[in-house]
């Protein structure tokens, strides 16, 4: 359909920071069940600095702003 399915990628192998209800002090993790918390952590904090230097946002200029800073991974290619 020409439409680039996904336009933000955040890192989801090999990570070891893991909630302290797995009751596991050191465990690695991989997969959407890690990148995903990543990215929203990632966003939330930006929102977090947005708010506290009072500049006003919409969705859609976080959108913007998130996949126009963005940087390709050497290596994978974007229009697969």
């Amino acid at each position: 359909d020409g439409h680039i399915g996904v336009t933000i990628a955040a890192p989801g192998a090999a990570i070891t920071s893991v909630p302290e209800w797995t009751l596991a002090k050191s465990r690695l993790m991989n997969g959407t069940s890690m990148s995903s918390p990543n990215a929203a952590g990632g966003i939330a904090l930006i929102i977090s600095g947005l708010k506290q230097l009072g500049i006003k946002y919409s969705p859609w200029e976080l959108k913007r702003a998130i996949q126009g800073t963005a940087v390709p991974v050497p290596g994978v290619e974007t229009q697969a």
